[in-house]
């Protein structure tokens, strides 16, 4: 009896450790990230010799500045709509920031019970969580986005939810899990433009991880399914689909302006053909847009 009630208070005391952990990491994250809110209307040094452009396919878009998060273009930016696997990003920044990446874990049944096997995951295998980021963020796997759920005692949606509110998000952008595939994960294309600036200037790893063809690890690899990912001057991002969102998007690219080059980002939302309405974006800022 004695001997129980020690392990009782043992595991209390570290649960209660845990839970401080958490709570520090939290305020940490909210109260270090910047705060990019342009001023609404407001876009520096950029000039247009067209209107913005009508994509059929898509329910909401964003271009933006990646560096000031300013819109230069926008249809339907501030509806909010569910957002698929684009909810990776903030999942895969919150991790960089709360777990010792180089720890080992070993995925259990419950962390591949998740929708879909994209990411070749299966139970009893041991990997970093490291490694985990990468079919997280390559092939969009909702069993690796349930390893880092599990992980975190359940808080890491807590934990995404002040980092993009730190970035500037507005109360009609949350999320409910990792994963993206509970179609209550939703945000306007205006916030995922700030959310999208401020993970790109604090957690640029995540975009450099996205950028890769393909990774091995020692157990198997992962090959980027992004539809732009091969395309010039990309920077990173995160796709998704679900058929409540159908196909999302944020993407950054390097962009070309007579002045120079500039970090241009894009958010599709409710598209049927992404890589075809992030071509058409892409196009009119190369036509119809100039950065003096």
């Amino acid at each position: 009896m004695v001997k129980r009630v020690v392990v009782w208070f043992l595991v209390g005391k570290i649960s209660l450790l845990a839970l401080v952990c958490i709570a520090g990491v939290l305020y940490v994250v909210s109260a270090s990230v910047p705060h990019y809110a342009p001023t609404p209307g407001h876009v520096p040094a950029y000039h247009f010799d067209a209107g913005a452009p009508v994509l059929s396919t898509a329910r909401s878009y964003a271009i933006f500045d990646a560096t000031s998060g300013a819109l230069l273009a926008a249809q339907d930016a501030e509806t909010p709509y569910p957002v698929a696997s684009v909810t990776k990003l903030p999942a895969a920044a919150v991790a960089t920031v709360v777990v010792p990446l180089e720890a080992t874990t070993t995925l259990i049944w419950d962390d591949i019970a998740a929708e879909g096997r994209a990411g070749k995951l299966e139970a009893g295998q041991v990997y970093t969580y490291r490694d985990l980021l990468f079919p997280l963020l390559l092939e969009s796997s909702n069993d690796a986005a349930a390893v880092f759920e599990r992980a975190y005692h359940d808080q890491v949606v807590t934990a995404m939810n002040e980092i993009v509110t730190a970035y500037g998000a507005s109360p009609a952008t949350r999320f409910v899990d990792t994963s993206g595939l509970s179609d209550r994960n939703v945000a306007t294309a205006r916030d995922l433009a700030l959310i999208t600036t401020g993970l790109y200037a604090a957690h640029p790893y995540i975009f450099d991880i996205t950028t890769l063809s393909q990774y091995i690890s020692s157990e198997t690899g992962w090959i980027n399914n992004s539809p732009v990912a091969h395309e010039e001057g990309y920077l990173g991002g995160k796709h998704g689909y679900t058929e409540a969102a159908g196909r999302t998007i944020v993407a950054l690219f390097d962009e070309s302006f007579t002045a120079g080059r500039r970090q241009v980002g894009y958010v599709v939302l409710g598209s049927s053909n992404l890589a075809a309405d992030v071509a058409a974006l892409r196009e009119f800022v190369r036509s119809s847009v100039r950065f003096e």
